[in-house]
């Protein structure tokens, strides 16, 4: 995923603030990228375009080659299936729903139904630790737990891209270790970028790259704890 000149405003009139001023980022597959910055720095604006949910103003976002520019909702929300996979500090699981189900929900959008929809949605919730827990609703899951079941959702699709809205925040220390260990995990894969937006120190260590924001503007970019490892 790469990002060029991302521009946006947000409201009208003598109300409008420019939220993002030129934004330039790419995305690496391979790689877990931390984006970091105070509170109304421009993090989740730029979050929601790289995840075409919002358009920008100016400049272009392209997954995979394909540019966002002129794609209708349709287009965008079929680009959003097929390559993005998403992570959110609320879970965002239905509470009607096991977690299998609630995983194979990603699966459902795009057609793919049945019994290999089943296995695929059983592995997920594997990889993540859960293999014990496919019948669970989530009342019955700890936090952690919950956004467990979240990632295996992000991920079931296999796609490109993980987007990840402070993840840890609804957690404890511990949970939140565990979380980003599985999303660093999943990072290593050569073909998927997962970016994380955060601003928990504390999760520095699980980066391989750190980028900053502030009123809008990328202005640094350092390397994280699992690269000065490697």
């Amino acid at each position: 995923m790469e990002a060029a000149g991302i521009a946006k405003d947000l409201g009208h009139g003598a109300g409008q603030i420019r939220a993002l001023k030129g934004v330039d980022l790419a995305l690496k597959g391979g790689q877990l990228t931390l984006l970091m910055g105070p509170s109304g720095s421009g993090k989740t604006t730029l979050l929601s375009i790289l995840g075409c949910m919002l358009t920008p103003t100016e400049g272009t976002v392209r997954v995979r080659g394909d540019s966002i520019a002129g794609k209708n909702p349709e287009d965008l929300a079929k680009l959003r299936r097929e390559n993005i996979g998403f992570v959110f500090q609320s879970y965002h699981l239905f509470p009607t729903l096991s977690a299998a189900d609630n995983v194979r929900l990603a699966l459902d959008v795009r057609g793919e139904t049945g019994r290999d929809a089943a296995d695929k949605s059983r592995a997920a919730l594997d990889r993540v630790g859960l293999s014990n827990k496919t019948r669970n609703y989530p009342r019955q899951l700890s936090g952690g737990e919950q956004q467990r079941v979240a990632i295996a959702r992000a991920v079931v699709g296999d796609p490109s891209v993980i987007l990840a809205d402070e993840p840890t925040a609804a957690l404890d220390t511990e949970n939140g270790k565990s979380i980003m260990a599985i999303l660093a995990t999943i990072a290593k894969d050569p073909g998927r970028g997962v970016l994380v937006v955060t601003h928990d120190p504390r999760l520095v260590p699980f980066a391989d790259r750190i980028i900053y924001i502030e009123d809008g503007l990328i202005v640094r970019e350092e390397s994280g704890g699992a690269q000065r490892r490697s």
